[in-house]
């Protein structure tokens, strides 16, 4: 085995869900695995339940929860991911929390950044200081209000109404 195979640990296609030891770099191929920490991870047509690193590569993936310094993604999909730089291609993120956020023609469910810069990006919820582009939000801060006003009016009112029926 040469030096350059030693240091990047090779996981072979089909694997079963095993835990990753921590290492300088993980490369993944067509392989499914439930924890993985290492500084750098690149991943290929690959999964995995848990990714801790400083960066991570996906590129047709998917990942349920992603926690790292620097997370590109390309055609993948991320349960959850908390990072300080993201950079997003035609996937698909559900809860993100983002220093530096940049997406483009992709789909969050929440984002919370300080500067997202976006271009034909769909979400439900978005909180953001800075909002460059094109971003298609269900809810906004305003209109989040007003729909918590609403569900409050309407359990006052169905409140109201149980209390008179249970009078009688």
């Amino acid at each position: 085995m040469t030096d350059e195979l030693a240091d990047t640990p090779q996981v072979a296609p089909e694997a079963e869900p095993a835990i990753e030891p921590e290492t300088d770099r993980v490369d993944l191929a067509s392989t499914a695995t439930s924890s993985i920490d290492a500084d750098t991870v690149e991943m290929h047509s690959s999964a995995a339940q848990s990714i801790d690193a400083d960066a991570i590569e996906m590129h047709a993936s998917a990942a349920q929860h992603v926690a790292a310094d620097t997370l590109r993604m390309v055609q993948s999909n991320a349960l959850s991911a908390h990072t300080d730089t993201l950079a997003v291609e035609q996937s698909n993120l559900g809860a993100v929390r983002a220093t530096d956020a940049t997406l483009a023609d992709s789909n969050v469910f929440a984002l919370i950044g300080d500067r997202v810069q976006a271009a034909n990006v769909n979400t439900l919820w978005l909180i953001a200081s800075n909002v460059e582009g094109e971003v298609k939000t269900v809810f906004e801060p305003r209109s989040a209000v007003l729909l918590g006003a609403a569900f409050g009016a309407a359990f006052g009112l169905l409140s109201l109404i149980s209390a008179g029926l249970r009078r009688r």
